[in-house]
């Protein structure tokens, strides 16, 4: 019997730990890549701007072809635009991508409702470099208030999601 409550002690203690630990980690984590993208920045702005385009560069669309997609009407009218996605691959899961802010040529401003683990950000903002050349940056956001295990999560996410933040600029080009 003091085995078990040897054990028992020492797993509460590491909990414990490590919900102590979160709650000193970083509430908001911020991801963001940059390219330059041969093609004029209206072209690009075009392929954000209006969701059924993403189906040509998105990595999680291009992971799951059988992932069930339902877009707004327009799905390019920018602020308002959106579009629900469901997928049987545990990665993707199911949830809602909405267009908050778009200024055309300059930047698109997107709410990410992950279902189950709320809400985050993504950005796109666009510079042109020249008539024939774009510099996009897209970035990541998301506040984990004051939760313990997802600021955890937050530390990961560079790595977790910086490769496909790197494959879906690269898809763009």
């Amino acid at each position: 019997m003091k085995t078990l409550i040897s054990i028992g002690t020492k797993i509460l203690t590491v909990v414990t730990l490590i919900v102590a630990i979160g709650f000193f980690l970083p509430g908001i984590t911020r991801l963001e890549r940059s390219a330059n993208i041969a093609a004029p920045t209206q072209t690009v702005f075009e392929q954000i701007n209006d969701l059924k385009s993403w189906k040509n560069w998105s990595p999680w669309i291009q992971l799951d072809p059988a992932m069930r997609i339902q877009y707004s009407q327009p799905s390019s009218v920018g602020i308002g635009a959106y579009y629900t996605w469901a997928s049987e691959n545990k990665n993707l899961g199911k949830g809602k991508l909405t267009i908050l802010d778009a200024k055309p040529l300059e930047n698109v401003h997107c709410n990410l409702d992950f279902d189950g683990m709320g809400a985050s950000f993504s950005d796109f903002k666009l510079i042109a470099k020249d008539s024939l050349n774009t510099q996009i940056t897209w970035s990541f956001e998301k506040d984990h208030g004051l939760n313990p295990l997802s600021r955890w999560f937050g530390i990961f996410m560079n790595s977790a999601l910086g490769p496909d933040y790197d494959k879906g600029l690269v898809n763009i080009k």
